[in-house]
């Protein structure tokens, strides 16, 4: 088994890949010395066969198990198997970036603070799957056809309208392609929207406050008793 964890960039890979092929000449090696006592000069052709299979196997399972460890453990916030729960702490170290600039000054305070509008009236996909969308032209011109159509900000919007084009949103909140976050299920099970975007309904222009990353997450499903099997998340 091999616990050698990737700190030092390329080093930390070299030194897998020479753990891993010391294991791995370890293993074929002991094969052979037992199979030779097993079968002594008398090994047929379909020993020898079944015989490179497994080694063929032990090679991969070593060798993969390895780049794995190395892989994992160069991904920010993730704690592998065995360490002290201190490691979770250094997890949340990722700082949020600055808001980005966006095409449109969209305020969610003037919006939820002084409109009272809920969340899901402009993301209404979170209570229905996985993803709360971004709301579409339509969806804000429909609104703003009548209320402050005058506006500078508003006539951005209804001139997207007109020319039946998508506003080029910028996302706030990223995820790697190999995370799947489900909003409906943590707001069925009683989780609220700030509980990750922080107190967006006060922000004049939305920026990340979370760091996202994987110890980040794993606190949260630690402290409430949530599911921590890696298939919930990476499928």
């Amino acid at each position: 088994m091999i616990h050698h964890r990737c700190r030092n960039g390329q080093g930390g890979r070299i030194r897998l890949v020479r753990n891993a092929r010391i294991a791995v000449r370890y293993a074929r090696f002991s094969t052979l010395r037992c199979t030779a006592r097993l079968h002594g000069p008398r090994m047929t052709h379909h020993t020898l066969v079944r015989l490179a299979l497994r080694v063929g196997a032990a090679v991969l399972l070593t060798a993969g198990a390895a780049f794995f460890a190395a892989g994992v453990g160069m991904i920010p916030g993730v704690v592998l198997h065995g360490q002290p729960e201190a490691a979770i702490a250094g997890a949340e170290a990722t700082e949020p970036g600055a808001p980005p600039q966006q095409p449109i000054d969209f305020s969610h305070a003037l919006h939820v603070e002084q409109a009272g509008i809920d969340c899901q009236f402009c993301h209404a996909y979170a209570r229905r799957g996985p993803v709360a969308g971004i709301p579409s032209v339509q969806r804000c011109a429909g609104c703003h056809q009548a209320i402050l159509a005058e506006a500078p900000e508003i006539l951005k919007v209804l001139d997207y309208w007109e020319n039946e084009q998508p506003i080029p949103w910028v996302r706030v909140h990223n995820l790697p392609d190999h995370v799947r976050f489900n909003h409906k299920a943590h707001l069925r099970a009683g989780f609220g929207c700030a509980e990750c975007h922080g107190d967006v309904g006060g922000m004049t222009i939305a920026r990340q406050v979370s760091s996202l990353t994987m110890g980040w997450c794993v606190q949260c499903h630690e402290a409430n008793d949530a599911s921590r099997d890696c298939l919930i998340c990476h499928h």
